[in-house]
């Protein structure tokens, strides 16, 4: 049985009447104590947002390992970005590149292969979001704000991601890089 209030001050009320009509129904004397239980709808929302709170923090555990994961493999193709290209980073050298000039190089490459990732990411996030909003009859809906926190944590993940294959391929000495098979 569900009983609703229009007003909050009147919940107490309300249960205190709700537990007056069912002592009647079960023919309990006042001496007697309640063989039912009444459950107030925020005790019942209050038990579900702790549900909600353990899935957030098992979501955002779930999302840095995997978001770490992305990282090291995102580091492993720019060292394998450096060592292919070691010959092409040696003729940038010894025709007068600087070393800072091809860091930024694979630095930049870095931080594009990761918000190109987020760009996808947030396609295919937005598609499949609506798509479920449309079975469930709710509204359109785009994210903006995680939008923007998205692109901009790919581009910090990118940044410190490309940082070591990029010092490495400004380390590389051009004569020891053109002799490179």
């Amino acid at each position: 049985m569900a009983i609703m209030t229009d007003d909050l001050n009147q919940v107490n009320e309300a249960m205190g009447e709700a537990e007056g009509k069912f002592r009647s129904v079960r023919k309990l004397s006042t001496t007697e104590e309640s063989n039912f239980v009444i459950d107030r709808s925020d005790s019942v929302a209050e038990s579900a947002m702790k549900s909600l709170g353990w899935l957030t923090i098992s979501a955002t555990v779930i999302g840095l390992i995997t978001l770490i994961g992305a990282a090291i493999g995102l580091m492993n193709i720019m060292l394998v970005s450096v060592s292919e290209r070691t010959k092409e980073v040696g003729l940038i050298k010894a025709i007068g590149g600087k070393s800072k000039m091809v860091r930024q190089q694979f630095l930049l490459e870095a931080v594009i292969i990761s918000v190109l990732g987020a760009l996808f990411g947030i396609f295919l996030g937005v598609l499949v979001g609506n798509m479920f909003s449309i079975v469930l009859h709710t509204g359109f809906v785009i994210p903006w704000n995680w939008i923007f926190y998205g692109i901009a944590l790919c581009t910090i993940v990118g940044l410190l991601a490309g940082l070591y294959p990029a010092l490495k391929a400004g380390r590389l000495n051009p004569i020891e890089a053109l002799r490179y098979e």
